[in-house]
């Protein structure tokens, strides 16, 4: 719109607020507004940064849902714990239970709660039939086990909540914690609390492999393929609101993101920073040019880098259990294939000779690295 300015960081970019060159796609968002209108659980999974937060803004006002981040080392209780306190509920826990709570693993799992308690009245006169009347206007104490799904259900309930509970980061978790929270989805489902699954995995099914019983009450929404159709859109969209063009360098970009929407924004953000276009730019469109999209580049590949070498360090890194044994080194010689290798050679594949190979003309390999070791890089083992 004519005369309105809107930061450059709003418009593009990897953000937890909304975005404003966000754009629908009917196979992704309509199936999302489906799982909105159940009553299901909804399962949104993809890898990271490919729109997956992005979805649940676009669909939904902060008043309609709750937001719990999971952590390596959250348990259920904390997830549980975070839902009640973000809805305030009040609990509280004794000293007491805290102590004998302990021996069992769950700290805290039994709480007084404060909840609305329906109070009953008997209005009439003598000699005539007395009536009830009920009234919702006092509170009361009531003991909870803050770990099992039924319990947070009934307490939600009776806090009159209707909120959907957004689950961030689910892959974090520890295996054994999904496990069980794909058995109280189960249980939440019957009592119509609803919750939206946000992980990174690709595979569709995951956590009805944990728990069978979870098929036919969720649906699930893979935020993946992204098209390059998909792509120009969201530069058509965000084009008019900065008043700027990428049609100089917008093929390139597609082909610097590797098919990832996050990298993609990214890169057009830091395109308009490059270029000074800090906000909306007044007067005359700005014309992006290959410079700028290769300074960009340059910025993006600084930021991303330092993460992808760790990755690959803790993928190679190989350590012997017991001082008699050696590690391991396929890890090592895979990588040191990656890294030798064209894009185009890696994505059709590393055949096992091709490994081999590698380790037989492998001069500088580690003193404690023998031919023994790479036993089962032997086809016929």
């Amino acid at each position: 719109m004519e005369g309105t300015t809107i930061e450059a960081s709003k418009v593009f970019g990897v953000s937890n607020d909304k975005v404003e060159s966000y754009i629908q796609r009917e196979e992704v968002d309509n199936k999302f507004l489906e799982g909105l209108g159940s009553n299901k659980h909804i399962i949104v999974y993809g890898a990271s940064k490919q729109g997956k937060t992005a979805l649940t803004n676009r669909h939904l006002e902060p008043k309609e849902f709750i937001r719990v981040d999971c952590a390596p080392n959250s348990t259920a209780l904390d997830l549980y714990k975070s839902i009640l306190r973000q809805e305030k509920i009040e609990f509280e826990i004794s000293r007491t239970d805290e102590e004998s709570s302990e021996l069992s693993g769950k700290i805290g799992a039994k709480a007084k709660v404060k909840v609305p308690w329906i109070a009953e009245t008997e209005i009439g006169s003598e000699g005539e039939g007395k009536a009830k009347e009920k009234k919702a206007s006092t509170y009361k104490n009531v003991d909870f086990n803050l770990g099992l799904a039924q319990d947070i259900s009934e307490i939600l309930k009776k806090a009159g909540s209707n909120k959907r509970i957004i689950l961030e980061n689910f892959h974090y978790l520890d295996e054994e914690v999904q496990t069980s929270l794909a058995f109280d989805l189960r249980i939440f489902e019957d009592h119509h609390i609803l919750f939206i699954v946000l992980g990174i995995w690709r595979e569709k099914n995951r956590l009805s492999q944990f728990n069978g019983d979870l098929i036919d009450r969720m649906i699930e929404v893979p935020v993946e393929p992204w098209k390059k159709e998909d792509f120009l859109k969201v530069l058509r969209e965000g084009e008019p609101l900065l008043n700027v063009d990428f049609s100089q360098i917008q093929d390139q970009m597609v082909e610097s993101a590797f098919d990832s929407i996050g990298v993609f924004q990214e890169l057009a953000k830091y395109v308009c920073f490059d270029a000074d276009v800090e906000e909306t730019r007044q007067g005359s469109t700005v014309l992006f040019s290959t410079t700028n999209l290769r300074n960009a580049e340059v910025i993006k590949l600084e930021n991303y880098s330092s993460r992808h070498i760790r990755c690959l360090e803790s993928f190679i890194e190989q350590k012997a259990k017991t001082s008699d044994k050696t590690p391991l080194y396929l890890a090592y010689y895979f990588v040191k294939g990656v890294l030798e290798s064209t894009f185009d050679d890696i994505t059709k594949g590393f055949k096992r000779k091709e490994v081999q190979e590698l380790i037989k003309k492998d001069h500088h390999r580690p003193d404690d690295v023998r031919p023994s070791d790479m036993g089962s890089l032997n086809p016929e083992v």
